[in-house]
């Protein structure tokens, strides 16, 4: 940045001691976005002084906002480092493709021209790269999926990013017209931003927490499944993405998935639930029911609605021999057919009492088995035309918290900021 950005001016310089100041504040202000990773809205005053300041010293305003809040924190350094070095990176690349475009210092508006497509791609890009860094640290420190990270970040924030964008104009533009004193009024939109993040992701992550918890409630009454529905719900979510179901629809899916076996919550599946043995005719009667019941439950809370068909049929069988409707074909649900290939799966990759759990030549030998029987045959065809990576999958998921569906081998993550 120091070999083809301007030098700064002695203007440029005061804006970078005022939004390093806002920098530093935001940045303390942070909120956890999950147990790993942290977020904050300090973009707003880094892309606000890049949008004044398009060269190496908006990169000294980040470096020194974000070392001032860890300092506070009290960070390892390397994970303070990290924090920096990403911050600082995620600058330089959206500052250079801002000029590349022609950008120009908003100390130089209206005089010259303000290029808003710049401007827009300064964001976007930094955007990406902060949130792609931190995906690319947790993924690999979990052994998950970096992509899926990626997105997921990238989904949770989007609306807020897009509003954020006319805000950082008006808070970079409002300073150069008018001076600190009616940037600093603006700090108060920023602060309420703040609010809204951490009021969107407190109140998502309480709902997954709660989620998980009731589902591990149930998985609890039976001693040789803990963890079930979690690991239902990761096969789920990866026969999913082999068959190519829509992000959104996979998200229902893998929460139908967590619910599925809610109705087995009644006391009168306790019993038969802790059974050492196989079954009775009547017991397996009984069993069926959960079905219904477990639709019944979840019909009652508003938000998941549009899930009761999945876990009411999550059962039935593609050639109509299942329960409780003996429904066929596609009249069951795609995401009940996905959780009824997922269920199976976690059936007999798990250990019960009167058998070891089966290795996964035999589950594929089953799948086959039984494609266009109990299973939808493409969703088989297509799982077992992956079937390697599901071996992995069942070898990974085998070792998940059976509350959290964290990885037990992971004992300690790095905390990044997003």
């Amino acid at each position: 940045m120091y070999y083809f950005g301007p030098d700064p001016s002695p203007a440029q310089w005061q804006a970078v001691a005022f939004f390093t100041l806002f920098g530093l504040i935001a940045s303390v202000l942070g909120y956890k976005t999950s147990k790993s990773t942290s977020g904050s809205i300090g973009f707003l005053p880094f892309l606000s002084v890049a949008a004044i300041s398009p060269n190496y010293a908006a990169l000294v305003s980040v470096a020194l906002s974000i070392s001032g809040a860890e300092l506070v924190a009290k960070r390892p350094i390397i994970k303070a480092a990290f924090n920096v070095a990403q911050f600082v990176f995620a600058e330089a690349i959206a500052i250079g493709a801002y000029i590349a475009l022609q950008g120009t210092p908003l100390t130089e508006w209206p005089e010259k021209p303000f290029s808003l497509n710049a401007f827009a791609l300064m964001v976007v890009l930094w955007m990406v790269l902060n949130k792609f860094a931190v995906s690319s640290v947790v993924g690999t420190a979990t052994s998950t999926s970096i992509q899926k990270h990626w997105i997921d970040s990238m989904r949770m924030s989007i609306v807020y990013d897009l509003f954020a964008l006319p805000l950082i104009f008006f808070f970079a533009a409002a300073y150069v017209r008018f001076g600190s004193l009616i940037s600093s009024a603006l700090a108060l939109p920023m602060i309420g931003m703040r609010q809204l993040y951490k009021t969107n992701i407190t109140l998502k992550k309480i709902n997954e927490e709660l989620l998980r918890l009731m589902v591990a409630t149930v998985d609890a009454q039976d001693p040789y499944t803990s963890g079930h529905s979690i690991r239902v719900s990761k096969y789920s979510q990866f026969i999913s993405q082999v068959n190519g179901v829509t992000t959104r629809q996979a998200e229902r899916v893998v929460r139908a998935a967590l619910l599925h076996d809610v109705g087995k919550i009644y006391s009168e599946f306790a019993p038969v639930l802790r059974k050492p043995g196989r079954l009775t005719e009547k017991e397996y009667g009984i069993m069926k029911t959960h079905s219904k019941k477990g639709a019944d439950l979840v019909a009652q809370v508003t938000h998941f609605e549009d899930l009761v068909p999945i876990v009411l049929s999550h059962h039935e069988a593609w050639d109509g021999s299942g329960y409780p409707n003996k429904i066929s074909g596609e009249q069951i649900p795609l995401g009940a057919r996905i959780i009824a290939l997922a269920d199976t799966i976690d059936a007999m990759s798990t250990s019960r009492p009167y058998r070891d759990g089966l290795p996964p030549a035999v589950i594929m030998a089953e799948i086959q088995k039984q494609s266009g029987r109990q299973f939808d045959p493409i969703l088989c065809e297509r799982l077992l035309a992956s079937w390697s990576a599901m071996e992995q999958e069942i070898n990974r998921v085998t070792w998940l918290h059976p509350v959290t569906g964290e990885s037990s081998a992971v004992q300690e993550k790095p905390h990044l900021e997003a």
